[in-house]
């Protein structure tokens, strides 16, 4: 008798599911809280990150003071090494959100315990979120940093 084969449509299906699947057993994550749109951006951000640009009240920081920013995303955490500091922030995503919203929850740090309240995009590679400078303030409606406390973040896939 002849086993059944596996109808996968694309190579990259079944890489998703196992990933899909190792969140929701080692992270606790479940697809009826975070929806599916939710998990699979949140599956597209797992790894590592490097910051290759920033805007800041609509101006670029210089590429020299970004070289030593990185992100790794495990889980619904990331954690953010820039110069000699290290901070863990826990992620919450809504894409069904225009633009798509990210809520990051500082686990320690000077913001520990705030939430601070972005928007974001994935682009192929790059990871692109637009947030204020402090916690408090309110979420952007679109990408842009003309406003004194707002500020941009290009992270791309390391």
């Amino acid at each position: 008798m002849a086993r059944p084969q596996c109808q996968c449509q694309a190579p990259g299906s079944l890489r998703m599911v196992s990933t899909l699947f190792l969140l929701i057993t080692t992270h606790g994550l479940s697809l009826p809280v975070l929806g599916d749109v939710a998990a699979r951006d949140l599956v597209r951000l797992q790894g590592e990150w490097v910051l290759v640009r920033m805007e800041v009240g609509g101006k670029d920081v210089p590429p020299e003071r970004l070289s030593s920013a990185a992100l790794l995303v495990h889980g619904r955490r990331y954690r953010l090494t820039t110069r000699n500091q290290t901070f863990e922030v826990e992620i919450t995503l809504d894409p069904a959100k225009t633009p798509k919203e990210i809520d990051m929850t500082f686990l320690d740090g000077p913001n520990q315990d705030r939430t601070g309240k972005g928007i974001y995009r994935i682009e192929g590679k790059r990871w692109i979120i637009c947030r204020s400078l402090r916690p408090e303030d309110d979420r952007p409606k679109e990408f842009t940093s003309e406003e004194v406390n707002y500020f941009i973040m290009v992270w791309e896939r390391r």
